[in-house]
């Protein structure tokens, strides 16, 4: 047996697909031990450190084995007595005998949980009908009433269960990571493209060349060509969550959406409604525009979604601090969006496009802007042409005129000052270049809580810096509006008793 196999017996056992960091908490040591025994854990643990685990193969075997084969002799010798004892009673009736080899007896049927359905198939989101949960689950939706499920709590151990079960399911996790990388608002803007730990453009720039024909080498056409280098940065989740305390709201999600809990069981609830959405927040509106990388000093405490990637405005931000070494494409314009008239709102768009390079002057490209930018155009343009124009509502289009230029806003870079514009194809979003990562892989059970651990690559920035054109006004800090990361929407925070301790959920 391979360190392959075994590694899966093992994973088996414990109900887990991976391990975190490769290494095993105690509930797991425990639990193989039970199973195991003592040495074929200390040496299957030696595997996961060694560089080479298949040294450890042997070893572990014969542990198992060990284990496993008194057990087995002596389970074949009662078997072995048993069968002695009926062959000398059928002896004595051989017609019965001859009836029960006509007939043979129907084999046993296969076990199977509430987690799946009679063939042993895992069914889609069913659910443990026995639990008090959701025994109050359907007694509220029969009722309409929360009176069945008063005092009900959520067993930690059932959910942990039903977690593995969901994830496991139906290729979920390959729906979690494809929901992470076109689920947030801004996503579509970004050209998705394979990486390890970075990524640099292989494409370039050239001017003309075509000239006259003359019989000699007169080489034209020079490329220009300055790639970016886009980190790559490793992302993780470790949520606590007391299964418990979102009881009540499950049950009147249940009861709004009108769905049974066959539909929508407590773990799709936990992720769909609690998790993911926070995920995509903190990817949206902290990391792919407002991000700024820091490197970890003391591992054994949390960090901020910002600190764990450069974003868009933090690149714009730091090539502009390198003056001319920097080959973006700054305009020297200035403005202040807070005292700007309309006149010079509607100026500063005209003259943005007027500087693109003949290259880019007739390419379809979007400007991308705030919110609050893109709302401040579109009252400046109405207030300068739609005057009298005999026009109610809304005036204009966001594309620039006598442009082929249009205004985008990115919920990302509200608060910003910034303007940028590039081809669509140079401004991309990394992903891990191999397989897709489980980006929930381990669910844990520590006393009331679950405990989820997860991870995923991300990475944004710009190929060519010559493709890119911005304005970045001096001394603006795009970390410096983000609200603390435990702060709710709200302006609460958990210190001041307004939440729980569902890890800020």
């Amino acid at each position: 047996m391979n360190w392959n196999k075994i590694k899966a017996v093992f994973l088996k056992a414990m109900n887990v697909t991976s391990l975190a960091e490769n290494k095993l908490n105690a509930e797991q040591r425990e639990t193989l031990k039970e199973i195991f025994g003592e040495s074929a854990l200390e040496k299957f643990e030696a595997g996961l450190a060694a560089e080479n685990p298949e040294e450890h193969s042997k070893g572990i075997f014969e542990a198992m084995k060990a284990v496993f084969a008194p057990e087995a002799q002596q389970a074949t010798t009662e078997l072995a007595a048993q069968l002695q004892a009926a062959i000398a009673e059928n002896k004595k009736k051989d017609s019965l005998i001859q009836a029960l080899m006509e007939s043979p007896e129907d084999l046993p049927k296969a076990e199977t949980n509430e987690f799946q359905s009679k063939g042993g198939i895992p069914k889609v989101m069913s659910v443990m009908r026995k639990a008090g949960h959701y025994a109050a689950a359907f007694g509220f939706l029969a009722t309409g009433t929360m009176i069945s499920a008063q005092g009900k709590t959520i067993d930690v151990g059932a959910v942990r269960d039903e977690f593995g079960t969901y994830l496991s399911q139906n290729g979920n996790n390959l729906e979690i990571v494809r929901q992470l990388f076109t689920g947030f608002s801004s996503s579509k803007y970004f050209k998705t493209v394979p990486a390890v730990t970075e990524h640099r453009a292989v494409q370039a720039q050239i001017n003309s060349v075509v000239q006259k024909f003359t019989p000699k080498w007169t080489p034209k056409g020079n490329t220009k060509f300055t790639p970016l280098v886009i980190k790559n940065r490793r992302h993780k989740i470790n949520v606590p969550i007391i299964p418990a305390e979102v009881l009540d709201s499950y049950l009147f999600h249940l009861y709004d959406e009108r769905l049974s809990p066959d539909q929508m069981p407590i773990t799709k609830y936990i992720w769909e409604q609690l998790i993911y959405p926070q995920i995509l927040d903190d990817i949206e509106l902290r990391m792919i525009f407002k991000g700024k990388y820091v490197e970890v000093t003391d591992p054994n405490v949390a960090t901020d979604p910002e600190d764990s990637m450069d974003g868009i405005e933090t690149i714009l931000v730091q090539q502009k601090a390198l003056g001319q070494a920097s080959k973006i494409n700054f305009t020297t314009d200035t403005i202040n969006w807070d005292t700007a008239t309309a006149e010079e709102i509607l100026d500063f768009f005209e003259n943005f496009v007027d500087d693109l390079t003949p290259l880019y002057k007739n390419k379809k490209m979007n400007i991308y802007v705030s919110p609050e930018i893109y709302r401040k155009y579109q009252r400046a343009y109405k207030k300068v042409w739609g005057q009298n124009s005999g026009q109610d509502g809304d005036f204009g289009t966001a594309k620039i005129d006598y442009s082929v230029n249009t205004l985008v806003s990115l919920d990302g870079m509200s608060g910003s000052p910034i303007v940028f514009s590039t081809p669509a194809e140079n401004m991309v979003k990394l992903r891990h270049k191999n397989e897709v990562p489980l980006v929930i892989n381990d669910v844990q059970k520590h006393d009331y809580e679950v405990r989820l651990y997860g991870e995923f690559w991300l990475g944004v920035g710009f190929q060519i810096a010559e493709a890119v054109f911005a304005y970045v006004p001096q001394g603006y800090d795009p970390q410096a509006g983000l609200r603390p990361s435990d702060q709710f929407p709200d302006g609460t925070s958990p210190d001041d008793g307004s939440a729980s301790s569902n890890g800020g959920l």
